[in-house]
């Protein structure tokens, strides 16, 4: 009998984007700057969870297409919502 468990695909790296982004605050700090530090705990917390991913869930569970419609979704409305940001923050930043 095969107790292995099975989660969906991409589980590992969505938990690992969560540890790496609030493991980045310190070293923002330590640098002196805390925007950089998220910034360089995203790709440390994507190498992290692509790891976990490939040793924890070698077979995962395939996501529907209802679930990667959503993904697509909210990837494009984070994209739109990232966007709108940075520009406000840059037209604050050049302002002043």
């Amino acid at each position: 009998m095969n107790n292995e468990t099975r989660y969906k695909q991409g589980h590992f790296i969505g938990l690992g984007i969560a540890i790496g982004l609030p493991l980045g605050i310190p070293i923002g700090l330590m640098l002196g700057n805390i925007a950089l530090g998220p910034a360089l705990g995203l790709p440390f917390g994507i190498a992290i969870g692509v790891l976990m991913e490939q040793r924890l869930n070698p077979h995962p569970i395939p996501l529907t297409e209802e679930e990667k419609a959503r993904q697509r979704k909210w990837g494009w409305w984070g994209m739109v919502i990232g966007m709108v940001v940075f520009v406000l923050l840059l037209a604050l930043y050049l302002v002043s």
